[in-house]
């Protein structure tokens, strides 16, 4: 197995990140996540953190939250929409 980076990955990635922006509610957010089956939390919190065009560190605190809750949380963030007047 390779551990390249395919051309089609990329494409995926943008297509994604690109239906994303278009994205009002959790519901279309979750269709768009679904209908490119990704299923992970950290996963989905990447694509978000794509689409915002955020750069985000890891979180060193020993009480980190899960991946879930950092998932909801950049979520809400996303449906605020504030974060469209720095991109």
């Amino acid at each position: 197995m390779s551990d390249q980076i395919t051309a089609e990955y990329i494409d995926m990635v943008e297509s994604v990140r690109l239906e994303l922006l278009g994205c009002e509610t959790k519901a279309e957010i979750e269709a768009v996540f679904s209908k490119a089956k990704i299923i992970n939390f950290a996963a989905k919190t990447e694509f978000l953190h794509r689409a915002m065009q955020m750069v985000v560190y890891g979180h060193s605190d020993a009480d980190t939250p899960n991946d879930q809750d950092v998932y909801e949380y950049y979520l809400k963030i996303y449906l605020e929409g504030e974060w469209k007047d720095y991109v």
